[in-house]
């Protein structure tokens, strides 16, 4: 925003823009970070540069503007929590568990127990 213009014509990275009248360098370096089992309802908007926490779920139409801590459930304009998904401990547990980095094998001995976390954890000496 601080060019003259904000036309790709007028920058070095590659984009569908043919005719390149020079070659600044393109200086977006914001990333946007979304963790694992993270649920995003229809037609919400993500500001860039925003990461959303592990297992966060975010409510349809919402517009997030800020970061999401894990396991927080957001919604609205501007998204604010709602509430927490789990308890402290759940949350702790379910983090240092990381179950989405697990084996297949992993996965399906514990699937069985994944509508009851906190049993979950307790057979994994998580909690």
């Amino acid at each position: 925003m601080e060019y003259v213009s904000t036309s790709p014509v007028f920058l070095a990275h590659r984009d569908s823009v043919k005719t390149k009248f020079s070659k600044h360098p393109y200086r977006w370096r914001v990333r946007t970070t979304i963790g694992n089992d993270v649920w995003i309802g229809e037609k919400a908007l993500i500001k860039a540069g925003v990461t959303i926490g592990h297992g966060a779920v975010v409510g349809m139409g919402s517009i997030v503007t800020k970061n999401v801590e894990p396991y927080a459930i957001v919604a609205g304009n501007p998204a604010r929590v709602v509430r927490m998904r789990f308890s402290k401990e759940v949350m702790e547990g379910l983090l240092k568990l990381q179950w989405w980095n697990l084996p297949d094998d992993e996965l399906r001995r514990l699937a069985p127990l994944f509508p009851e976390p906190e049993l979950l954890l307790r057979q994994e000496g998580l909690l």
